[in-house]
């Protein structure tokens, strides 16, 4: 039943940050990103709620400095390299593909506010502190390395990420081709959770990966324009 109740409130949570990004579209008009950053308060709290709805202590959730020796471990052995790695398969997006990507338009500073400074603390407090941190009150026992709660908010993960097609940011072409990085991703993040017991670890984590990857979207998608305006 906890595990029920718990994806109800992760459907609450998508449903009312929805809502209240309607809400600010109606009364301000601005773009995703900004909006996005305007939405961080929001998200942040009602993250919270849920953890109290569903009985899950504040260090339980990872609001706590944790295994810092691990966590440090899991950002220059796993987190780095996977964000570099990350970042180097963007290079082998083709042109055509590319442009149909929404990130990394030019003369949009909310994206890059967004991505280098907050995403890691939206995404990482719902999926490693309130789902996580709640998954591993319900289910015991590992596989491998990672912990059954890991794996199954790692999955979870990567569905709610639909939310990117849904919202035209990306084709289901490029989600289902980015499935396997993205719970590579998330399993990385997953883990650095485990072992640390903190949120600090994976929230640097998520930003260096999704920072580096949208600097190069930027940083290819500048060089196209670039190439086409010589060419035309």
């Amino acid at each position: 039943m906890k595990f029920i109740f718990l994806i109800v409130l992760l459907l609450t949570y998508r449903f009312i940050i929805k809502k209240v990004g309607l809400i600010i579209d109606k009364k301000m008009n601005v773009k995703r990103f900004k909006k996005l950053v305007f939405l961080v308060p929001v998200s942040i709290l009602i993250s919270i709620i849920l953890m109290k709805l569903i009985g899950l202590s504040f260090e339980n959730a990872g609001f706590i400095l944790g295994n810092v020796n691990a966590g440090i471990k899991s950002i220059f052995y796993i987190g780095l390299p996977l964000a570099i790695i990350s970042a180097g398969l963007v290079f082998t997006i083709p042109n055509d593909k590319l442009e149909t990507v929404k990130y990394g338009e030019r003369k949009n500073k909310w994206q890059f506010i967004y991505v280098w400074i907050f995403v890691g603390f939206v995404e990482e407090i719902l999926y490693r502190g309130f789902i996580q941190g709640t998954l591993n009150t319900i289910f015991d026992g590992d596989v491998f390395f990672f912990t059954y709660a890991t794996i199954l908010s790692s999955v979870i993960f990567v569905i709610i990420h639909i939310d990117n097609v849904l919202n035209g940011d990306e084709t289901w072409e490029i989600y289902i081709s980015m499935i396997p990085t993205r719970l590579i991703a998330a399993l990385v993040l997953g883990y650095s959770f485990q072992v640390s017991k903190s949120l600090i670890f994976p929230i640097i984590i998520h930003n260096l990966i999704d920072g580096l990857n949208l600097s190069i979207i930027y940083y290819r998608k500048k060089l196209l324009i670039s190439n086409n305006d010589i060419n035309v």
